[in-house]
């Protein structure tokens, strides 16, 4: 998923990047503000994390590829569009 459809996901299922941190927080073993910024690194700014991505993808479906190269947000919504 691109950082747009991303966005339109969570939005849809009525989730944020925070209620998906409070709820990775334990199995991750890191604390909700951590686990907000790694999450929105990964969903919005290309900086992949294998274990997390793993987690996301299994408890919601969320699938993230390895970015070629990090980029913006600004950069991808402009290319979706």
């Amino acid at each position: 998923m691109n950082p747009l459809e991303i966005k339109i996901f969570l939005f849809k299922q009525g989730l944020s990047i925070t209620t998906i941190a409070k709820e990775l927080s334990s199995e991750y073993g890191a604390t909700v503000d951590s686990l907000r910024t790694m999450l929105t690194e990964m969903f919005y700014h290309g900086r992949y994390n294998e274990r997390l991505a793993g987690l996301v993808s299994k408890r919601y479906g969320i699938s993230i590829k390895r970015p070629r190269h990090p980029r913006t947000v600004s950069e991808a919504v402009r290319q979706a569009a």
